[in-house]
C-alpha cells in the first residue's frame, strides 16, 4: 500500500471525506477497529483515509516544509490506496475536496490542483 498525505484548514476532516460520492464504490465505512479511519471499498481496491486527530504528524516536519503549508492550524488525513490509477482519478474528479494541499512524502508539499497538473507524482 501506498500513501500521500491530504492537508486542509480547521475544518478539514473525515466529514469532508464521508461527504464524497466516490465513483465506483461498492461500499464506505467507518472502521470500527481503527478510530478515526475510513474506507472506501471499490471491490478490487480500497483507499483508507486516515484523520490525525492528534496532530502528531505535523510534529515530524521540518520548519521548511512547514513553511509551505498556508495554514494556520493545519489538518491532516493520510490517504492510503492500492491503486495508484484508482488514486489519480478520485484526486481528478470534480468531488474531491478544493483548496486542499498534497505532501506526496517524496519532497513535494503543493496545492492539490498543482499536484494533478504536474501528474500526481506519487514517487
Amino acid at each position: 500500500m501506498n500513501w500521500i498525505l491530504l492537508i486542509g484548514d480547521e475544518k478539514f476532516n473525515l466529514d469532508v471525506i464521508k461527504a464524497i460520492k466516490h465513483p465506483d464504490s461498492i461500499r464506505c465505512y467507518d472502521v470500527n477497529e481503527i478510530k478515526n479511519r475510513y474506507c472506501v471499498d471499490f471491490g478490487t481496491d480500497h483507499i483508507f483515509y486516515d484523520y490525525d486527530e492528534t496532530g502528531s504528524i505535523l510534529m515530524d516536519y521540518e520548519r521548511k516544509d512547514l513553511k509551505k503549508i498556508p495554514f494556520k492550524n493545519p489538518h491532516i488525513i493520510i490517504m492510503t490506496y492500492t491503486s495508484e490509477e484508482r488514486l489519480r482519478n478520485i484526486l481528478q474528479h470534480s468531488i474531491f475536496p478544493k483548496g486542499i494541499y498534497v505532501d506526496n512524502d517524496f519532497g513535494l508539499i503543493i496545492p492539490m490542483e498543482e499536484y494533478v497538473r504536474l501528474g500526481m507524482p506519487t514517487r
